[in-house]
């Protein structure tokens, strides 16, 4: 398997955790009306009362994995479509999974805020990296520009 093709699982393992994280918030939406912690009425467009921390808790978590990871899909899509997926990218794009897996547990468990922050500045870090070095590797190497 080419290193190109290969930067397909790590979007797969990070669309994975998200439908977790989703199907998640809904069982939790579930419970909280089941138990009178928010009326139905809330969700319609979720400004009518307040909803328990912990299900605010998590939407923001399913919100950032809707946020900075498109910017991932289309750095591996890119990479994939232009063949330029190697093990550095690959390592990297694993990198980048692991750190918002781990933001995102932080998030969900113990959400202490230095800790998640730390491991989201990590998982930005790691995604500027791609971008710059196909940035370059565009400029930089003769053949790989369409000509305009």
């Amino acid at each position: 398997m080419t290193s190109s093709i290969a930067l397909f699982f790590p979007m797969l393992a990070l669309f994975l955790f998200t439908v977790l994280v989703g199907i998640r918030l809904f069982a939790l939406r579930v419970r909280a009306v089941r138990q009178g912690n928010v009326g139905l009425s809330y969700f319609r467009n979720f400004a009518a009362g307040t909803q328990p921390e912990e299900l605010a808790t998590g939407q923001r978590a399913f919100d950032n994995l809707m946020e900075a990871p498109p910017l991932f899909h289309v750095i591996c899509t890119v990479l994939m479509v232009l063949h330029q997926g190697d093990h550095l990218y690959e390592a990297l794009a694993w990198a980048y999974v692991a750190l918002r897996l781990v933001q995102g547990l932080i998030h969900l468990t113990y959400n202490n805020v230095i800790h998640r922050a730390t491991a989201y500045m990590a998982s930005m870090l790691v995604l500027v990296v791609m971008w710059v070095r196909l940035g370059v590797t565009l400029l930089t190497v003769p053949g790989l520009m369409v000509p305009g």
